[in-house]
């Protein structure tokens, strides 16, 4: 079983359905904090704020509604661009971090740079685990259908 036919039955689970919905949510308010950030009513007024955030809140506020949606209706792609977006979004803040101070210039915008990684590293274990496991015998010949003996004979 490749990986987005195993994503894809994990869908019709009811265990990944409910997590779906949950990070729907999560997303939802990802989108609100962005639009928080916009508006000015969270943190410094807009205008004042670094242009990469500026930009980051521009790009991820429609990305957060469009990936609420589509987790909530339980489309594939919806989970792949949620992992995608995760580790694309993982990734260039580290870089940042590593490089420049752009990201977090103070230490409370540090810890909640951390919490965010660690939040996010979380729920893509969650969603990992509770995708169903490979059988054992299912891999092992996959060539053989169902009911045929050894010579090729249907038993």
């Amino acid at each position: 079983m490749t990986w987005p036919e195993r994503v894809q039955g994990a869908i019709r689970t009811r265990r990944v359905a409910i997590f779906l919905r949950v990070l729907s949510v999560f997303c939802l308010l990802g989108a609100l904090s962005h639009l928080g950030s916009i508006l000015s009513l969270v943190g410094p007024s807009w205008p004042s704020k670094p242009i990469l955030f500026r930009i980051a809140d521009s790009v991820l506020l429609p990305t957060n509604l469009v990936l609420a949606w589509g987790l909530w209706r339980k489309r594939a792609w919806a989970v792949f661009a949620w992992l995608g977006a995760v580790l694309l979004l993982q990734v260039i803040p580290i870089l940042f971090l590593l490089v420049t101070d752009a990201f977090a210039t103070d230490p409370a915008q540090l810890r909640a740079f951390y919490g965010l990684l660690g939040t996010n590293a979380t729920l893509v274990v969650l969603f990992l685990l509770l995708l169903p496991r490979k059988k054992r015998g299912q891999a092992l010949d996959s060539t053989k259908s169902v009911g045929q003996g050894e010579g090729g004979n249907v038993s």
